[in-house]
């Protein structure tokens, strides 16, 4: 058996080099959503989106995958002192390459802002049993309700990766590029 991939850091919160989180609470905001199921796809130790969905009295209900240790030794101690937060905030240590879809409900918005980040150079390989970074956007495509939304950054660090994947799958999958909200690039499943 070969080890999960993980990454061995963390994110503490440095807006000023990446602010998909914190933009992504403010095009929540904006468009009024509320009574959401939202994944996210990297929580940060500051956990920003499942923080913020818990407080602001929307009534979204978060589920996030961090593959950093730190990040969900973070999350632990959040909703082990707030149980507020832990009632619709749920993160999960994993490596999303190896999702499994009978494990996951369907979204009314998924956040890919890590996609094409992560270059661990077995996670496709039969021995590991993982994805590509294609098939895990088709995965959470095919999880994301009619309607709902898919949620891009723009300067991530696999924005080159990307982009190349981005118009082949707007060709193949019943999306549509709906928006540009500051540093996010939002579809909208038809």
């Amino acid at each position: 058996m070969l080890q999960m991939n993980y990454w061995t850091d963390k994110w503490d919160l440095h807006e000023d080099v990446c602010p998909c989180d914190v933009h992504f609470n403010e095009w929540l905001a904006e468009q009024g959503l509320k009574n959401k199921t939202i994944f996210h796809f990297g929580t940060g130790t500051h956990h920003v989106v499942g923080i913020e969905q818990a407080r602001n009295g929307s009534n979204n209900a978060v589920l996030a995958i961090t593959a950093s240790i730190e990040e969900y030794e973070a999350y632990i101690k959040l909703v082990s002192t707030n149980s507020g937060v832990a009632k619709s905030y749920v993160a999960y240590f994993g490596d999303i390459y190896l999702t499994n879809p009978r494990l996951l409900p369907d979204f009314d918005i998924v956040t890919m802002v890590h996609l094409c980040e992560f270059f661990y150079p077995n996670t496709a390989s039969p021995e590991y049993g993982g994805k590509t970074d294609r098939q895990v956007l088709d995965l959470f495509t095919d999880k994301t309700r009619s309607g709902g939304y898919l949620i891009f950054y723009r300067n991530s660090m696999g924005k080159e990766a990307t982009a190349e994947i981005l118009p082949v799958w707007e060709k193949e999958k019943p999306v549509e590029r709906v928006a540009d909200f500051k540093t996010l690039i939002v579809y909208r499943k038809k």
